[in-house]
């Protein structure tokens, strides 16, 4: 079983809730997986029924989720792969830490606190 912490992280630019662009650019992770999901692993043919069947069953899990994703080991494979074949619109240091918040997942939720999204050497 892998556990993700299902974070909204704010964009370091706005740190007042008051200011107005706050909500609309935090980075969701819940959006992000269903965006990972979605996107086919071959968008020139698109999904198979198979790779349909497999985004389900963490989308399925992903709804069960308030503040933590829970997945069997297969499932969390399969994110992993989707999550590496994702395109990335901008460099944003709060998608290097989605990033390696799914690619780190254990049986533990990974401490917030470690991950800043900062490369390693």
């Amino acid at each position: 079983m892998r556990r993700i912490a299902l974070l909204s992280v704010p964009d370091p630019r706005f740190p007042y809730p008051s200011d107005p662009g706050y909500e609309p650019n935090r980075v969701d992770y819940r959006n992000l997986i269903e965006q990972a999901i979605r996107i086919p692993l071959d968008r020139a043919n698109g999904a198979t029924i198979d790779e349909m069947r497999r985004g389900i069953r963490v989308l399925d899990a992903l709804d069960k989720s308030a503040d933590v994703l829970e997945l069997e080991d297969a499932d969390w494979e399969f994110l992993k792969t989707k999550v590496e074949k994702m395109p990335w619109a901008m460099t944003d240091r709060r998608f290097v830490r989605f990033y390696d918040d799914i690619m780190g997942a254990t049986d533990a939720v990974r401490d917030p606190t470690h991950a800043d999204g900062v490369a390693g050497a």
